[in-house]
């Protein structure tokens, strides 16, 4: 065991002033691994810290301060030299991606949650005998539809999904294609995933995404087989750009409101509907609908 009285290194209190970190926080580095003392006495268990870790304190105080995670900042810090400026560059660039998805989420809750009421939407009720309809609250100018949906088969596959795997989970869904295929029985229309609840950091869903198909098909494994009904659906077609979040979350609105204004669909869960390929399509192209099924009002 070294002997302290013949080494220079920092006490725990003296390395919290020289570092400005205080003892809970160096003690939370250590237990995390991202800035353990040069050595610890195992019989009393006093930490030293050598006066050169004071440039890795320094960095993990500054980084910190960008509210990056303590994960993220050991992840930098411990890559090589050649390598932690491009991971930084990297780590930063996804928090400058959330930064701006938060402010575009706090300009929507003001424009839509907490707007002035004294400016309440005076669009006309008579939608109802239109098929289209622009709407332009919320900032935004949507071209809103309706349509006849026909009776369908489709093969399904459900599951409950936060936001960070709905990625992942629509890659995947890409599986049943190839279920489509070797039985033989082929797409009858654009494939579309049903929201039958919120999809967010604490909700899971869950998520169905569906495949119209035309043929024979047996269930399999993960793979439901189910007959959509007909239905009515309020519309608005969007470009990949605007399936950005939050942004989509005015397209959900204005899908909404048409519906509610057509008729009755509080029993029914909104969609996603695909109409051209993802990976493919620029910011710009049109590629999917945002639509939410009601039952029409009775005419009288």
């Amino acid at each position: 065991m070294p002997n302290p009285q013949t080494r220079t290194d920092l006490t725990i209190g003296a390395f919290s002033q020289l570092s400005r970190l205080s003892i809970k926080a160096l003690r939370l580095y250590d237990s995390l691994g991202l800035l353990p003392p040069a050595w610890t006495d195992t019989e009393s268990g006093y930490r030293y810290y050598a006066a050169g870790q004071l440039d890795r304190a320094k960095q993990i105080s500054l980084l910190r301060q960008l509210d990056l995670p303590l994960s993220a900042i050991a992840e930098v810090l411990d890559a090589p030299n050649a390598e932690r400026r491009e991971r930084f560059e990297h780590l930063w660039q996804g928090v400058e991606t959330a930064h701006t998805q938060r402010r575009e989420l706090a300009e929507y809750l003001l424009s839509q949650v907490f707007k002035d009421q004294t400016s309440t939407d005076q669009r006309s009720p008579n939608m109802t005998q239109t098929a289209t309809h622009t709407d332009q609250s919320a900032d935004s100018h949507f071209t809103l539809q309706q349509r006849f949906v026909p009776q369908r088969r489709v093969v399904s596959i459900t599951r409950r999904v936060f936001v960070n795997d709905l990625k992942a989970f629509f890659e995947d869904s890409g599986r049943v294609l190839a279920f489509i295929e070797q039985q033989d029985a082929q797409m009858a229309g654009p494939m579309f995933a049903v929201y039958h609840g919120e999809v967010n950091n604490d909700s899971d869903g869950p998520v169905e995404i569906c495949f119209p198909y035309s043929g024979e098909l047996a269930a399999e494994g993960e793979f439901a087989l189910r007959d959509e009904n007909a239905h009515h659906e309020a519309y608005v077609t969007l470009t990949k750009a605007q399936f950005e979040f939050p942004q989509i979350l005015k397209a959900y609105d204005a899908a909404l409101s048409y519906a509610q204004q057509l008729g009755e669909c509080s029993q029914f869960a909104p969609r996603e509907v695909y109409n051209q390929n993802w990976n493919t399509a620029g910011p710009t192209d049109l590629v999917a609908d945002v639509a939410w099924p009601f039952v029409p009002k009775a005419q009288g």
